[in-house]
């Protein structure tokens, strides 16, 4: 079934088209995932760049920071 602006439709498809529409669903979902890890990646080099270059610019937390509902919300 396919939702779109005039509702529900019932679409047939043969199991072969089937398969091929799950393939690329999968393939769609790694590419998704790949993209967020690159991206995690990138952010993390660049945060390690940025510390190395400069590390008083940096704070370090305790635990008792990481625990205050604020602590993100303090310079």
């Amino acid at each position: 079934m396919i939702t779109g602006p005039e509702g529900v439709v019932e679409v047939i498809v043969s199991l072969n088209e089937y398969q091929q529409l799950e393939k690329a669903r999968e393939e769609l979902r790694h590419l998704r995932r790949e993209r967020t890890r690159s991206a995690i990646a990138a952010q993390m080099r660049d945060g390690i760049a940025q510390f190395e270059a400069d590390p008083d610019a940096f704070r370090t937390l305790t635990r008792e920071d990481l625990l205050r509902p604020d602590v993100f919300d303090r310079p």
